[in-house]
């Protein structure tokens, strides 16, 4: 029996803190391979007897790795397409003829993929940042006195915030989003695709239309007329040539999955299953190839650390870590109302995005513990379940490394970290006053 520093916890449950903390730490100091460390971390509390071997695996009893297995299949599918660019120039042709039109038909680009590509880094990689990058450069050399890393700083800034609100708005839209809805099923709560978008649309929609303001304001890019860069969009539009008959197709089936998505409740069909539907016809009609979707190192290996990040949030509830946390920062913030508690609460979940480099670990360690926080508050669960996924979504770029968005975005060389951290903080503050009044005032 060893000295047990944290009275409450289970020796096993405080040793199982203890690997955790070493597993994230190893995470965001990247001492190696992600899915490698945190395997030799769950071997250490199999050979301690901290856990079992059937614990150890138990993350990949949940269907929320296959999930996002398949969701990444269907990814793969998107970005082998032209749609996504196709789409940002349709509405540069008719709203792009001054900053603002040209923001918007951004902001329209994303909204309208996020919810068929579920995946967020995906979209930053295949349509944000190739699109932010070939828009400043055209301005920059038809406009004269704009420099491409001025006009640049505001694009590559308004495409992540957009990538961040979205994937927020949307179930589908962002692949950490498969982890709080596990989550949520250990509080009996079951949210559709519907309801979760009902429930953000407002606040959302609020914060999408406020955000070219409030980011010219921050950094004064003195960018106001942008010539004939609707021609140009058009022109750009009409180089790719007419859509083939396999994008043809491939839009037609998404549309479909996303009526069935959104249906879910009224036709009775999970999401898994519609998932699966669309890949199993894409596989059938070969557009997805089956040695392609198998060989992918990189899906194998987010399947694999979302599986045992699971097995990590068992094992932590099994051995009475979570409980023991809620009861610790429910002590710490119980003087005030339930209200004034859960805001705080809240607001120290959204900047703790500070000390990660990526949703999935941030989620696993904390989005639980919030959740049971906010529960033994006395708050209603949907109010503190469906805060905690927005703010996990919106927090995710903050700084310049907290999300792979972000590192894409930032890799474009326009934006100095200064600039990117002050952008955050005050999208921090902007984002979590919209949300409490909309929490307090409406729902």
């Amino acid at each position: 029996m060893i000295f047990n520093p944290l009275p409450g916890l289970s020796e096993k449950g405080l040793h199982m803190i203890i690997l955790f903390v070493i597993s994230m730490t190893g995470i965001m100091l990247e001492i190696t391979r992600p899915v490698a460390f945190l395997l030799l971390i769950m071997l250490i509390a199999t050979l301690t007897k901290t856990i079992g071997i059937k614990q150890c695996f138990s993350g990949f009893c949940s269907i929320v790795p296959w999930l996002l297995f398949l969701v990444l299949s269907l990814a793969r599918v998107i970005t082998k397409t032209t749609l996504g660019i196709r789409l940002a120039y349709i509405f540069m042709k008719y709203f792009g003829k001054g900053i603002y039109g040209l923001s918007y038909s951004i902001i329209l680009t994303e909204f309208f993929i996020a919810p068929i590509l579920p995946s967020n880094t995906a979209r930053g990689a295949s349509v944000g940042l190739p699109l932010v990058t070939s828009i400043s450069s055209y301005i920059s050399a038809h406009k004269k006195g704009i420099s491409e890393k001025r006009i640049g700083s505001y694009l590559a800034i308004l495409y992540a915030y957009s990538n961040s609100i979205c994937s927020s708005l949307f179930i589908t839209a962002m692949i950490s989003n498969a982890l709080i809805l596990e989550s949520m099923t250990s509080i009996d709560l079951s949210v559709s695709w519907t309801f979760w978008f009902k429930f953000m649309i407002l606040p959302c929609t609020i914060l999408l239309i406020i955000l070219p303001f409030v980011i010219k304001l921050i950094l004064n890019p003195k960018i106001t007329d942008l010539g004939d860069i609707r021609s140009q969009a058009m022109k750009n539009y009409n180089e790719l040539g007419p859509l083939s008959e396999q994008e043809k197709f491939i839009l037609i089936v998404f549309s479909v999955m996303l009526i069935m998505w959104i249906l879910a409740d009224i036709i009775d069909v999970p999401v898994m299953v519609t998932t699966l539907f669309g890949v199993c016809l894409f596989m059938f009609t070969g557009i997805l190839d089956i040695k392609e979707m198998m060989s992918c190192y990189s899906t194998f290996n987010a399947v694999l650390l979302l599986g045992i990040l699971i097995s990590y949030v068992n094992c932590l509830s099994d051995l009475g870590a979570i409980n023991w946390f809620t009861g610790v920062i429910s002590n710490s913030i119980g003087n005030f109302s339930a209200n004034i508690s859960f805001l705080f609460l809240a607001i120290i979940y959204f900047f703790t995005h500070y000390f990660f480099t990526g949703e999935g670990a941030r989620i696993t360690a904390l989005y639980a513990p919030f959740l049971a926080t906010g529960l033994a508050l006395g708050i209603d669960k949907i109010i503190v379940a469906m805060t905690l996924a927005a703010f996990s979504s919106m927090s995710d770029v903050i700084a310049n490394y907290t999300c792979p968005v972000a590192l894409t975005m930032f890799s474009s060389g326009y934006v100095t970290a200064k600039k990117w951290f002050i952008c955050g903080f005050v999208f921090a503050i902007l984002s979590i006053t919209i949300w409490f009044s909309y929490i307090f005032f409406i729902v």
